[in-house]
């Protein structure tokens, strides 16, 4: 592997289980056993470590809504992609109100990043319907509702999640998925409401 690659890798570790704050490149290096001037070699800051990591964050995320690849997909298998994603780069989920106020860069991708998100839960919804996943949503206002929700969530679950758990893991995972589902469950349609309604009732 790599060392750019093992900078990356090891940054996602480090910063998951410490927070991006804490944790300086002199903490990468030492944990890669390299000196730092071979990191800087690769990436002259942390911040260059970050937007590179807030990037493949951003491709992974629309690998999974391809909608060529959302079609072979049910909703709650689409759910369960998203939220192990979350998880891998959970350090974002928990940290980025704070991040993006010190670095303009990531700020203006993040907006964009939403803004992109938007539009492909719409496109997402319309396919949905049109298999009879979903129920046909008339009202615009409603439909505006229920998509910023769903991302608000999506963005913010872990740090509201964690910060009342005793022993912050996983099961917030577990909690936002739950939560997702159930915003969406009187939207669905057929086979789809079948299975949200058992995986309600096994999490509950």
């Amino acid at each position: 592997m790599k060392t750019k690659e093992r900078i990356l890798l090891t940054s996602i570790e480090l910063f998951n289980r410490s927070g991006v704050v804490a944790i300086t490149t002199n903490h990468i290096a030492k944990a890669m056993d390299i000196s730092p001037g071979n990191l800087y070699f690769h990436y002259d800051n942390k911040e260059e470590i970050v937007i590179e990591l807030f990037k493949r964050m951003m491709k992974e995320t629309y690998d999974i809504w391809r909608p060529r690849r959302m079609k072979k997909m049910t909703p709650l298998d689409f759910i369960h992609e998203n939220f192990d994603m979350y998880w891998r780069y959970r350090f974002f989920h928990r940290e980025m109100y704070a991040l993006r106020r010190k670095d303009a860069q990531l700020a203006k991708m993040w907006r964009a990043y939403l803004q992109k998100l938007m539009k492909l839960e719409i496109i997402l919804y319309r396919q949905w319907v049109k298999d009879g996943r979903m129920i046909k949503i008339n009202d615009v206002s409603e439909m505006q509702y229920i998509a910023e929700s769903l991302l608000a969530m999506a963005t913010t679950f872990l740090q509201f999640f964690e910060s009342a758990e005793k022993q912050p893991g996983k099961k917030s995972i577990e909690r936002g998925e739950r939560h997702v589902a159930r915003l969406l469950y009187p939207y669905t349609a057929g086979e789809t409401k079948d299975e949200f309604e058992k995986f309600l009732k096994t999490q509950s």
